[in-house]
């Protein structure tokens, strides 16, 4: 009889189990409405402070709606879903606009698709939009200069994606000329100037291109014969070249005598049938070999490369509008841009959006993953009290008072005890509410902030968090390499949800199962904290040593200060607010508590975090924290190599959550400092 209680009993329980963990979803139509009740369009207005500012147009042809207009743009696996509360009357049409994340988006395929949810959450009707980023997929801009400009099209790579820093974007195509140059080139990555009389370029854009050039940017020039037009322009103090000869067509020339090394993948010769002794070649030699910077001859195409400033001048030995060049593969012409662009100051590894993602997501799930950790101290004691009560202590008082008979009602009731006092004793483990880690990352004088969270909740129902009114832009954040391109939105194929409703904006996800985390990210509003300062502060020497000071004057007290130079970081403990912190003195002291030159970001996650090896002589949380800062900060660094990144960590910064959330914080902050001036750059 007993053991068919027992068995009763187990089945009971195993049963309301499945009812109780059973969660809900939002109920999505099973058949579509009628087509045509609901129109729409979604048209990208600007992009600006890592934002995309989009406006959604509706129209109604049915009757009166009120619910949600839901846009979800497609960024690969982890899809986004804008939510935008909506009363459309009947026949009526409504415009409404809202940011989007850069982050949180593919610009090369620019999918979306428009959800009309009602108020029961329910899908009437979804449209599936294409190209919606077309006005913005200029994401690799480059400018050419030329008289023949349409020759040079095919420069374009058919319109396939170009990588760069971590990311995939289509090049696009802007024809300039004297008048438009200057209106332009700040937002260029690459110039191609090619049979184009440069003399005629005013004083003003000829100084533009250098400046330009120093600053960072990757000027290609063709030659063959148009190359005295091309390079004389230029003084000699920009480009010191020797024209020695230029071949006619039909000759033997420098190209045609190297023909068969250049192309790693796609060879000129064999595979593109490029004949170089069918077009005139320019052998050039370049006299600047040390001035500003490392000369190389390519080894993929026939050309030089000079690293001069931040940038870099590639020279072609051929021009670019030869029609033998239209055999060029997409790879090749690809291949033209990369050596140019991996040459230069401004490109690094550090930079690399990909490598963030990778590094941030790790850094922040470090985080997590140090304050996590339960104390079931209280649960081994309440098990070790009902082991003994259960055994001898009943036992034993059931045989005193004759009644052993009991042992089977006591022994069932002493466990219904148990379980409540783990229910009682265990609330306060329980992860009831969100919980999330959350890193604001602000440049000193700027007036904007970005903030990464990681964050999770116990259930399988979509949740969110309401975020601080400062905040005008939310969506996706760290994803590591998950970028798997969908091929279209679907109705409600997406991981990511922000809501811009009555009560502000928030972020969360529609989890796949319990815990499921979500790497969001938000940017707004922010008043400025001040400055580091600098006096002497010099870049790192050969042995990697720094002098001079470095000064905190953000008002805040750091818990490690970092000093970023190219590649090679020191990392100082305790900054006090306005502290000025003499380098050499505190390596002295001690309070250099990190020091080395990784080549990626990740082996800073490893040796500078050291997520593998407790330590204790730093708080690694805080470093990885500081970590998340400095990829940030580099991320966004396009000046020269003597710019130095100081950037510190503040604990318990302000919170950007405002609704009930378990949340941790912290604040990094961080100044461009020219090395050996006086003060910051920030």
């Amino acid at each position: 009889m007993r053991r068919q209680i027992m068995t009763a009993a187990l089945i009971f329980l195993f049963v309301s189990g499945l009812i109780w963990g059973k969660e809900s979803y939002v109920a999505y139509a099973d058949t579509p409405p009628a087509e045509g009740v609901f129109s729409g369009d979604v048209k990208v207005l600007k992009q600006e402070d890592g934002k995309y500012v989009v406006q959604v147009t509706v129209e109604n042809s049915g009757e009166d709606f009120t619910g949600t207009v839901q846009a979800i743009f497609g960024a690969g696996f982890d899809n986004c879903a804008y939510n935008t509360e909506i009363t459309l009357p009947a026949q009526g049409k409504k415009q409404f606009t809202f940011s989007v994340a850069e982050r949180s988006v593919n610009t090369v395929y620019g999918l979306c698709g428009l959800n009309f949810i009602d108020e029961t959450g329910e899908v009437i009707q979804s449209i599936s939009l294409k190209d919606v980023f077309g006005n913005v997929r200029s994401g690799i801009s480059v400018g050419i200069l030329s008289d023949q400009y349409s020759d040079l099209t095919y420069m374009d790579a058919d319109g396939e994606p170009f990588y760069i820093q971590g990311r995939n974007y289509p090049l696009s195509l802007v024809e300039l000329d004297n008048d438009n140059l200057t209106g332009y080139l700040d937002g260029l990555y690459f110039l191609i100037i090619d049979r184009y009389n440069v003399s005629v370029l005013s004083e003003e854009n000829i100084q533009a291109i250098q400046d330009w050039v120093s600053d960072g940017g990757w000027l290609i020039l063709g030659t063959g014969a148009y190359a005295e037009q091309t390079l004389t322009g230029f003084g000699k103090d920009f480009i010191d070249v020797d024209l020695m000869d230029i071949s006619e067509p039909g000759e033997e020339n420098i190209a045609s005598d190297n023909a068969d090394k250049y192309g790693y993948y796609y060879n000129y010769v064999y595979d593109a049938g490029i004949d170089f002794t069918q077009m005139a070649i320019a052998d050039i030699n370049y006299n600047r070999m040390t001035a500003n910077g490392p000369v190389s001859e390519s080894k993929e195409t026939p050309a030089v490369c000079c690293s001069l400033g931040d940038g870099t001048v590639t020279i072609l030995y051929y021009s670019l509008g030869e029609k033998e060049l239209q055999k060029l593969s997409t790879y090749m012409v690809q291949n033209i841009y990369q050596e140019s662009m991996v040459n230069s100051g401004s490109y690094s590894y550090y930079p690399d959006a990909m490598n963030m993602e990778n590094t941030g997501q790790r850094a922040l799930s470090f985080i997590d993953s140090r304050n996590s950790d339960v104390d079931f101290t209280w649960l081994k004691v309440l098990v070790f009290v009902y082991v003994v009560l259960v055994g001898p202590v009943l036992y034993l008082i059931l045989r005193k008072c004759k009644r052993s008979e009991w042992y089977w009602v006591g022994a069932p009731a002493l466990g219904v005890l148990f379980i409540a006092g783990v229910y009682f004793f265990g609330r306060g483990v329980r992860v009831s509410e969100v919980k999330a880690y959350s890193v604001t990352v602000q440049q000193t004088n700027s007036n904007r902030e970005e903030t990464y969270f990681l964050a999770y909740c116990s259930g399988v129902k979509p949740w969110e968090i309401r975020l601080n009114d400062s905040y005008d832009t939310a969506g996706a954040g760290y994803r590591g390499y998950s970028y798997y391109f969908s091929s279209a939105a679907g109705t409600d194929d997406y991981y990511y949800i922000v809501d811009n409703d009555s009560d502000g904006l928030s972020v969360g996800i529609k989890p796949n199962g319990n815990f499921d985390n979500g790497f969001l990210y938000a940017s707004g509003r922010a008043e400025s904290k001040g400055a580091f300062s600098s006096e002497g502060l010099t870049g790192f020497d050969s042995s990697g040593n720094a002098s001079g000071t470095a000064t905190n004057g953000t008002g805040y007290d750091l818990a490690y200060m970092a000093i970023v130079s190219n590649t090679r970081i020191m990392v100082f403990s305790d900054v006090k607010a306005g502290e000025t912190l003499d380098i050499e003195q505190a390596v002295t002291e001690g309070r250099c508590v990190y020091q080395s030159a990784p080549a990626y970001l990740d082996s800073l996650l490893h040796d500078m975090v050291c997520i593998y090896d407790n330590i204790s002589y730093y708080e690694q949380e805080d470093m990885a924290a500081l970590l998340i800062g400095i990829g940030t900060a580099m991320e966004k660094k396009k000046e020269s190599n003597d710019i130095i990144l100081i950037t510190g960590v503040i604990k318990d910064y302000e919170k950007a959550v405002a609704d009930k959330c378990n949340e941790i914080s912290y604040g990094c902050l961080y100044s461009y400092i020219q090395a050996g001036t006086q003060t910051g750059r920030n």
